[in-house]
């Protein structure tokens, strides 16, 4: 027998027959390769979900966020954008063109207006950091002011119930209502009559008001330039109603002089009422009044224009007096 061969099951097999003839066993499936786990996305990530969102926005008019390239590279850029960035969500500013002026405590940015605004142009005035540092001298303003404090209710700014200016919490306080008094002031001025930019709105440390100017020119002050003689009576004229008025709405500017006061289209306008008093609590404001008759009118002397200071002074205080 050849050795190759075997019996199965009563029959001689060839070993190479046998394995045609034997069925093959199935191959044990091979495991499925294992599939990455799949990171869980929100469907808002997708770059064309994010592409429509943004377009949809821009059809709708929704507001883009706010950062004016005016402001790129500015040391202080954060600061004043925290305070510009109210005005642009209130609809009130688009975008900021330049800086106009900055003193001591305050930089004026020139901004283009929002749909919520009816002049073309705005002024917004933001308070520097330096102003929880500052108004250390501020007494006589201060005397007989009235605030809310935390709690609501109506309180003298030096009397009880205000947080002490020695600590931070007191110094943001006095901060805080300084610049809310210089605006409220601005908004009786301009209800009043008084010739001073219209004002919009305040916060925190910004105060927002129309612009006086155009798109390359800023409203120069009285001190910047030269008044023809035949304009300067008109202007002290102008200025000394403007005291008066102010004047029998409670206010005496307090600090009025050639640095606060623009001139444009041959009018002159009041600004910076930061420092103003209110003649039925401070007792010094029949001084203060004076002063500020005396200052504009010694202004405007060089270029023809007279008048009595004195005389004009005692006369509207007079009249104030009397009701």
């Amino acid at each position: 027998m050849d050795p190759y061969t075997k019996i199965v099951r009563g029959q001689w097999i060839d070993p190479d027959e046998e394995q045609e003839q034997r069925p093959a066993r199935p191959r044990p499936a091979k495991p499925a390769p294992k599939q990455e786990a799949v990171r869980k996305q929100s469907f808002e990530s997708n770059a064309d979900v994010q592409r429509w969102i943004n377009e949809t926005k821009e059809a709708e008019g929704a507001k883009q966020p706010f950062a004016p390239e005016a402001l790129v590279g500015r040391r202080d850029g954060d600061w004043v954008l925290s305070s510009l960035t109210h005005f642009y969500e209130q609809d009130l500013i688009a975008d900021v063109l330049r800086e106009v002026k900055s003193g001591k405590e305050a930089t004026v940015f020139c901004c283009t207006a929002g749909p919520a605004s009816a002049s073309p142009l705005l002024a917004a005035k933001i308070y520097r950091p330096r102003m929880f540092r500052s108004l250390s001298n501020d007494a006589i303003y201060r005397e007989g002011r009235t605030v809310r404090n935390e709690s609501g209710k109506q309180v003298r700014l030096t009397g009880k119930g205000v947080p002490s200016r020695a600590s931070a919490k007191g110094r943001a306080f006095q901060v805080s209502s300084w610049i809310g008094y210089e605006y409220a002031t601005q908004e009786l001025a301009f209800t009043l009559g008084v010739r001073t930019p219209k004002p919009y709105a305040q916060t925190g440390n910004g105060l927002l008001m129309a612009y006086l100017g155009d798109e390359g020119t800023v409203a120069p002050r009285l001190c910047e330039i030269d008044v023809s003689r035949g304009e300067a009576q008109d202007l002290l004229d102008g200025l000394l109603e403007d005291i008066r008025l102010l004047l029998s709405g409670h206010r005496i500017h307090g600090d009025l002089s050639v640095y606060n006061i623009l001139a444009w289209a041959g009018e002159p306008f009041i600004i910076d009422f930061a420092q103003a008093v209110d003649p039925r609590q401070g007792d010094d404001a029949r001084s203060l009044l004076f002063r500020d008759v005396e200052r504009v009118t010694a202004a405007l002397r060089p270029y023809g224009a007279r008048a009595d200071a004195r005389a004009v002074a005692a006369a509207m205080w007079d009249e104030y007096m009397q009701g």
